[in-house]
C-alpha cells in the first residue's frame, strides 16, 4: 500500500499517510474512532473531526429519533466543515427500528459517510449508497467481512478478540485475520482491536491496512460526557484491567473487570451451557452501565466497554491532544522504522 503526501481539502496543509481510505473518508490522519455507545455525542465526533480522523455519532445513544436529529444539527456546527459520520449498530437480539429512520434524518442534512457494526447491514447499502454516502462495516469474522465487500460495501474494518465492546466469538487476533482479509478482500481495509499508540497504527499500516481504529485511547478525552470518576478510573486502567465475558451467550463482550463483570463470570461459571441472557438480568443492560458508571461515577457498577488500550490513555486531556500525541508517534515510529534501513553498498 503506496504512502504518499499530499493537500487535504478539508484541512490544508501537508498529510503524511495517504491512503484510499483516508481519501473515501476525507480524513487528514488514517485514523477511525468507530462508534462508542453512549459517548459519540456531538461535542466528541466534532473535536475528533476538527483533529482531522474521522469518528461517528451513534443514534442508539438518543432516547429519540429527534434527539439525535438535535445533536447531529450542533455536531454539524461545532465540526467546522470537517468531516464526521454516523454509526448504525445492527443487533441480533435486539430492535434495529431506529437505524432506518436515524439514516434518513443524517441523509436529510447532507450526512454521506455512514459505519455499521455487527450483522450484515443488508438493505442500508442500498439506502446509503442512493444517497451518495460511503459506507464502512466492522467484521469480527474473515468470513462476515468477505460476504460485506462482495455486497457492496465501501470499506471492512477488521476486528479480533482483543477488540473492546462487543469483538464476536471469532478466537483471533485482529491482525491475524487481517493477514487473511488482504488475500480475500479489494476494498479498503481498517485494523482494530487494542491499538492505542502511534506505533500500532504504522503496524496496521505495514501489514495492509489503510487506517487503525483507535477507540478505547479516547475514554478519558474531555469532551466525553461522562462522570469524573468514570474519567479517573479509565486513567488508571492498565492493560490487565480488560476482560473478555458473555461467551456462553455467543455475546462477547470485553469490559472493564470491575464488581459487575465479577458477578457476570461467577454466574456464568455456575450457568454453563445453560446460560440465558435473560439469566443476567439489568446486569448486562447497556443502560445499567450508562445509569451507574457514566452518569453517577460509581465505576464498579455496570458493564464498561474498554480493550487493553485503556492503558495507554494516561491522562484526561481533549480528543486533538490525544490525536496530536497519536500522530506524533506515528510520525517518530515512521522515522525509527526507516533509520532501521541497511545502506547499500555500492560496488
Amino acid at each position: 500500500m503506496p504512502f504518499s503526501k499530499r493537500e487535504n481539502p478539508f484541512f490544508g496543509g501537508i498529510e503524511m499517510f495517504q491512503t484510499r481510505l483516508t481519501r473515501l473518508f476525507g480524513m487528514r490522519h488514517p485514523i477511525l474512532v468507530g462508534g462508542m455507545m453512549w459517548h459519540s455525542k456531538s461535542d466528541f465526533v466534532a473535536a475528533c473531526a476538527r483533529a482531522g480522523v474521522m469518528a461517528f455519532l451513534t443514534p442508539k445513544s438518543y432516547a429519540t429519533p429527534a434527539d439525535f436529529e438535535a445533536d447531529l444539527i450542533r455536531c454539524i456546527e461545532l465540526s467546522d466543515g470537517a468531516p464526521f459520520g454516523v454509526n448504525f449498530s445492527i443487533s441480533r437480539f435486539r430492535s434495529n427500528e431506529i437505524n432506518d429512520i436515524c439514516l434518513a434524518i443524517a441523509k436529510r442534512h447532507g450526512i454521506t459517510r455512514f459505519e455499521t457494526a455487527g450483522s450484515h447491514p443488508g438493505a442500508l447499502i442500498a439506502q446509503i449508497h442512493d444517497g451518495g454516502g460511503v459506507l464502512i462495516h466492522k467484521s469480527t469474522q474473515l468470513r462476515h467481512a468477505i460476504k460485506a465487500a462482495a455486497s457492496g460495501v465501501d470499506a471492512i474494518t477488521i476486528v479480533g478478540m482483543e477488540a473492546g465492546g462487543h469483538p464476536g466469538i471469532n478466537p483471533h487476533p485482529g491482525h491475524i485475520i487481517l493477514s487473511h482479509a488482504v488475500r480475500e478482500i479489494s476494498v479498503p481495509l481498517v485494523l482494530g482491536g487494542g491499538i492505542g499508540t502511534g506505533a500500532q497504527i504504522l503496524g496496521a499500516l505495514a501489514q495492509g491496512a489503510e487506517a487503525a481504529m483507535v477507540v478505547s485511547r479516547f475514554l478519558a478525552s474531555t469532551e466525553i460526557d461522562a462522570h469524573p470518576n468514570y474519567k479517573s478510573r479509565m486513567v488508571a486502567a492498565r492493560m490487565d484491567d480488560s476482560v473478555a465475558i458473555l461467551g456462553s451467550l455467543k455475546d462477547t463482550w470485553r469490559v472493564l473487570d470491575n464488581d459487575t463483570a465479577k458477578q457476570v463470570r461467577e454466574m456464568e461459571r455456575t450457568l454453563g451451557e445453560n446460560a440465558k441472557h435473560a439469566d443476567f438480568g439489568t446486569l448486562v443492560s447497556g443502560r445499567h452501565g450508562r445509569d451507574f458508571a457514566y452518569v453517577d461515577g460509581n465505576v464498579d457498577r455496570g458493564l464498561v466497554s474498554m480493550s487493553s488500550a485503556i492503558g495507554h490513555a494516561d491522562r484526561e486531556e481533549s480528543a486533538g491532544q490525544v490525536v496530536t500525541r497519536l500522530v506524533r508517534e506515528l510520525e517518530q515510529a515512521w522515522s525509527d522504522l526507516s533509520a532501521c534501513r541497511a545502506t547499500p553498498v555500492l560496488a
